[in-house]
């Protein structure tokens, strides 16, 4: 039985394979900060977070991207 997603809008399957990957991500990332903390290694968490940032916002890059070259491609 497959689930009717068209009420989430039209990509919602590629959002939910995001979620997929970026949830498990930020919880490893706030995994590594507590126990290398933890263990006393000192972090700076402006670098850290800046380095997470970063690759989400390569992500939604790439997305943005095929987005528009499939758009250009139906054109």
């Amino acid at each position: 039985m497959e689930r009717d997603w068209h009420i989430f809008g039209e990509h919602s399957i590629m959002n939910r394979s995001f979620l997929i990957i970026i949830i498990p991500a930020i919880a490893v990332a706030l995994g590594y900060f507590f126990v290398l903390r933890w263990l006393g290694y000192a972090l700076e968490p402006f670098r850290f977070v800046m380095a997470g940032f970063m690759a989400v916002a390569a992500v939604i890059l790439v997305q943005w991207y095929q987005r528009r070259k499939a758009s250009r491609s139906k054109q």
